[in-house]
């Protein structure tokens, strides 16, 4: 079995302060119902998990179908949302070792079939993987004196990234930690990776939406 799990608890303190992000709407839709949409059509998922601010519960539901399973999150750590994500799958389905657990940030509107399913066919081959991007443009540490940093085997994390359950462990997770692969100490190894790209934004900021 394949389980999305898209988190969308958060308030996006860097946006706009009402709606929360997640529920802006973009071009007819909320932010999160666009991942959410992306996730249902595609073949290769089986079930979807929406991790919601349980605060604004009946609005996120008034959006989908009643296949969409939601759980409340955390709206300020995000390690803590995929933690309540993955706990409620465990209660509510007998996880086997190699099903797939694939994660996203609701705020990458635009993720595509092609990187969820290249994510899902790593995993099943090489046990995880994750979207990123390379570093393109000149890299400077502010205070302190420029100089070359290599950008070699340095690189921007998207979503999604996924993981094979066994993987998972209930490890205390670290409040920075702003991604999977970050919680649980994997090493982002060539065969790991999958290629995002540029159309792949967050929407972190309003100015975002320029871009997007």
């Amino acid at each position: 079995m394949t389980y999305a799990i898209i988190l969308a608890a958060g308030f996006g303190s860097r946006f706009v302060k009402q709606p929360i992000k997640p529920l802006f709407v973009i071009n007819k839709k909320p932010i999160f119902l666009h991942s959410v949409l992306t996730f249902l059509k595609n073949k290769n998922i089986d079930k979807i998990l929406l991790v919601v601010n349980k605060d604004y519960e009946n609005l996120y539901k008034k959006y989908l179908s009643k296949n969409i399973l939601t759980c409340h999150g955390d709206k300020s750590f995000r390690y803590q949302s995929l933690i309540n994500g993955v706990s409620f799958l465990e209660k509510k389905y007998s996880l086997n070792k190699n099903d797939i657990i694939i994660t996203h940030d609701a705020a990458r509107i635009n993720v595509d079939n092609e990187i969820i399913n290249q994510n899902i066919t790593i995993s099943k081959k090489y046990g995880y993987a994750t979207t990123i991007l390379p570093i393109n443009d000149s890299i400077c540490e502010i205070n302190k004196i420029s100089k070359y940093i290599d950008r070699n085997n340095k690189y921007l994390v998207q979503t999604p990234q996924t993981i094979q359950y066994k993987y998972w462990k209930k490890i205390k997770g670290n409040k920075n930690t702003t991604d999977l692969f970050s919680y649980l100490n994997l090493k982002c190894k060539q065969e790991n990776i999958v290629i995002g790209n540029l159309k792949n934004i967050k929407i972190t900021t309003i100015k975002d939406l320029n871009i997007l």
